[in-house]
């Protein structure tokens, strides 16, 4: 997979999903200028690369099952989750 084809499945998703590209890249790297950085062409890690695929593949079957003007939420880690429930 290439830069561009991460791109528009980045934006379809969150165009279906009615999400905000900023929004997804915080949710799935916790790098809320994830897209903006991809599109003036900066590299990523391979562990990055596979984090924002699982986050495409988690959601994929949510987008389809939540309501419309709500986005479904990608998981948080453990820590993540301890830190929001304070």
């Amino acid at each position: 997979m290439n830069a561009q084809q991460l791109l528009q499945e980045i934006s379809d998703y969150c165009r279906q999903a009615g999400l905000a590209e900023s929004t997804f890249g915080r949710r799935a790297v916790n790098d809320g200028k994830l897209v903006t950085r991809l599109r003036a062409g900066r590299s990523i890690t391979l562990a990055t690369l596979r984090r924002i695929e699982a986050a495409l593949t988690a959601a994929g079957g949510e987008a389809a099952a939540a309501p419309a003007g709500r986005a479904p939420r990608v998981a948080r880690s453990a820590g993540r989750q301890k830190a929001a429930a304070r």
